[in-house]
């Protein structure tokens, strides 16, 4: 059937939304805290210290809404911060202190808060990933003391807090009024009672059972020497490049790990050190850093982003994923237990993050059961959909029982906000072959159907764990395929996402299996894979220039970087702003009009690529060409006039030396010294410009496009 233009589509569906607004506005955002006893304090009230960002994003609030730490991976996170409520209270005496926030798994675990009293100053942790104890949003810090004489001061912090510290309010309720506190507060979260046929016809959520680790006694662990010897003996290695210098190797390892190159002071103080560990420390360090979760985060939000269409009415934001993955990657929380939280999730996108698998794809029964595969197993089954697949054993029927285990999952699309995708269940349904009607129950690989009528959880879960079981080999070597894949610059099995046997020739195959146990042995933590494939002299080897030296692994190889490596790269270079563009207007052939793009947007844009594909799909375009000779914002950032707040302005007026001045010219755009014949040719421009400005802006603006700028080598 032919659609309508996509126009005609909006303007049709915007009518609809006018007619369902006014049962879209019955929820309340902000909480109605004017019955509340005693003495209410909004953040808006107190005296902040540090970037405390504020936010709208969890409902209901008090107030207009209230302030968290940062996104961990942010730089605002990492800069620390104090919120500090003072009150002189109206009357001597006890009081009961609550917190307001809202609760969340990438909430703080243990937020610092210190409250001053008559008696003394009391210093308690409080675990914002569990529900407020006490009436609605509040949390009781206790009953103190307090005198007229002096304020009452509620103090909280963001150190050490283990995730994202949340303010809203704070209250001082009079020990005699508690009760009346507990009675308003019941009011205040009571839900309408639903009628008796909307409770006919809703099912029951259920919610996933927490996940539970199966024991793998018989993985093994592996050394990065081992590693190297069975690398030289698998792959036949009779010859090979030498490791890298320094400067080399810690360009090359943190933008793998941070996704980024060095700092000026990073370099230096590298290159400084005399300790013969220096890498593997600098690898440890790099492992530890928040950057790393922030790097792999939005690598795996790329994973996932590229093969999920964008729906009508509303726009996908993954900006809350990559926040969630990062805290993950970051803590060392298991692959196994990331996976099985993905494909189990239920609730809003925004309240629990990896409820956006199943949302994004709007519970779509066919490409979840393709991408479930592809992403987890590194199997493609989607060539199965409708027809036995024509290059390997795969019946169409293994396809649509895979199907089969979402067919009861529902996700809820509001307009606009793709935090409120709903993800959810139905009460019934069984999955049907196309043209046959045939009803394929959920079955994984040569495994036993589930009985007919099985619930929508009882599915996923039961999917979930034989995914992340260790019995299954395949999700175990598809991770370390990719990351194999990021960090040597070629995968085992190519495509990335196609590991199974039925696809055909895998290279090194027992060293994927040995990397993979090692893998399990670790728990599925990302940190100690990536440690044991970086401290190897395979992966420290340095380019074969001369293509002397032939074989897999004997030397390194070039890699276009990401678009978010890019742009962090320009802000380091020429210090590039995010800034945010404005939001188009609605007219009558767009009533609906998609979010503004920031500039890292539009680097995204230009710069992206699905990191699922091989090397010959990474564009190499005019338009990434055109950005970077000519975009308005990247060529403000090149000027060097006295009068410049530039970066450059700043580095010439600190550097008089030519020499020197091209020196960190170069280590700022591209992370290395120049080479002896570089510095010659960049000084001798210089010297013959008329003005030492305008040579440098030309010289910046050479480095910046070379493909060197783009590339990890």
């Amino acid at each position: 059937m032919r659609l309508p233009p996509y126009g005609f589509r909006m303007r049709i569906a915007s009518v609809v939304l006018l007619l369902l607004l006014p049962s879209m506005l019955c929820a309340a955002d902000s909480l109605d805290t004017n019955p509340l006893p005693g003495i209410l304090l909004d953040n808006t009230a107190a005296q902040l210290m540090g970037p405390w960002q504020p936010s709208v994003h969890s409902k209901p609030y008090i107030g207009e809404g209230y302030v968290h730490s940062g996104v961990p991976g942010r730089e605002e996170a990492t800069v620390s911060k104090t919120i500090t409520f003072r009150q002189k209270l109206p009357a001597s005496g006890k009081y009961a202190v609550y917190l307001a926030y809202n609760a969340n798994s990438n909430r703080a675990a243990s937020a610092p808060v210190e409250i001053q009293h008559a008696d003394g100053d009391a210093k308690l942790k409080v675990n914002q990933r569990q529900a407020p104890k006490g009436p609605a949003l509040f949390h009781s810090l206790g009953k103190f003391n307090f005198s007229t004489d002096k304020d009452a001061v509620v103090a909280i912090s963001d150190k050490d807090a283990q995730g994202i510290v949340i303010v809203d309010a704070v209250l001082f309720v009079p020990a005699g009024e508690i009760a009346k506190l507990d009675a308003v507060g019941k009011k205040l979260t009571a839900k309408k009672p639903k009628t008796t046929q909307e409770k006919k016809d809703e099912p029951k959520q259920q919610v996933a059972p927490a996940f539970v680790r199966v024991e793998h006694p018989d993985s093994h662990l592996l050394t990065s020497d081992a590693l190297d010897q069975l690398i030289d003996r698998e792959a036949h290695l009779s010859k090979t490049t030498d490791t890298v210098d320094d400067e080399t190797f810690l360009r090359r390892v943190t933008i793998d790990v941070i996704g980024r190159i060095p700092t000026e002071q990073e370099r230096t103080d590298f290159l400084a050190d005399t300790n013969p560990a220096k890498r593997s420390l600098m690898i440890d360090r790099l492992l530890d850093s928040s950057e790393f979760g922030t790097n792999w985060g939005t690598y795996w939000s790329d994973v996932f982003s590229y093969r999920i269409p964008q729906p009508e009415l509303t726009f996908l934001d993954y900006q809350v994923f990559q926040d969630w993955m990062a805290q993950q990657m970051n803590e060392g929380t298991g692959w196994d237990e990331i996976a099985y939280r993905i494909l189990t999730a239920t609730g809003q996108v925004g309240d629990n993050p990896p409820a956006f698998f199943v949302g994004f794809h709007q519970a779509n029964t066919s490409r979840l059961a393709g991408e479930t595969t592809r992403i987890f197993l590194g199997t493609q089954i989607q060539c199965a959909e409708c027809h036995d697949h024509p290059f390997v054993d795969m019946p169409q029927e293994r396809f649509h029982q895979m199907a089969a285990f979402f067919v009861r999952t529902s996700s809820k699309l509001p307009w606009n906000d793709s935090t409120k995708i709903e993800v959810g269940s139905k009460k019934a349904g069984e999955h049907k072959m196309p043209d046959t009607s045939k009803t394929m129950m959920p079955a994984v690989f040569a495994g036993d159907p589930l009985e007919q009528g099985s619930s929508d959880i009882d599915r996923r879960v039961t999917l979930a764990n034989w995914v992340v079981t260790p019995d299954n080999a395949l999700f175990a070597k598809a991770y370390v395929n990719r990351t194999w894949e990021r960090l040597m610059d070629q995968p085992f099995c190519d495509p990335v996402d196609e590991i199974s046997e039925e696809a055909g020739f895998p290279s090194l195959p027992s060293v994927h299996d040995a990397v993979a146990d090692h893998f399990i042995a670790n728990d599925y933590d990302a940190k100690p894979l990536f440690r044991l494939i970086l401290n190897t002299k395979a992966y420290q080897r340095e380019l074969d220039a001369k293509d002397e030296v032939v074989g897999q692994l004997a030397s390194a190889e070039l890699r276009k970087m990401r678009a978010d490596v890019v742009f962090k790269n320009l802000e380091l270079a020429i210090e590039l702003p995010n800034v945010k563009g404005e939001q188009m207007k609605p007219t009558s052939e767009m009533r609906f009009p998609p979010p503004p793009k920031s500039t890292k947007d539009i680097v995204n844009d230009v710069f992206g690529y699905d990191p699922s594909l091989g090397k010959q799909f990474r564009p190499q375009t005019m338009q990434q060409a055109m950005f970077l000779m000519n975009n308005s914002q990247l060529q403000a950032q090149l000027n060097a006039g006295k009068d410049q707040k530039t970066k450059l302005a700043k580095l010439l007026k600190e550097t008089p030396d030519d020499r020197q001045a091209i020196q960190r010219l170069y280590i700022n755009v591209l992370g290395r010294a120049p080479a002896d014949k570089e510095l010659d040719i960049a000084y001798d421009y210089v010297q013959a410009g008329d003005s030492r400005d305008e040579t440098f802006e030309d010289l910046l603006w050479a480095l910046l496009n070379t493909a060197e700028f783009t590339t990890r080598k």
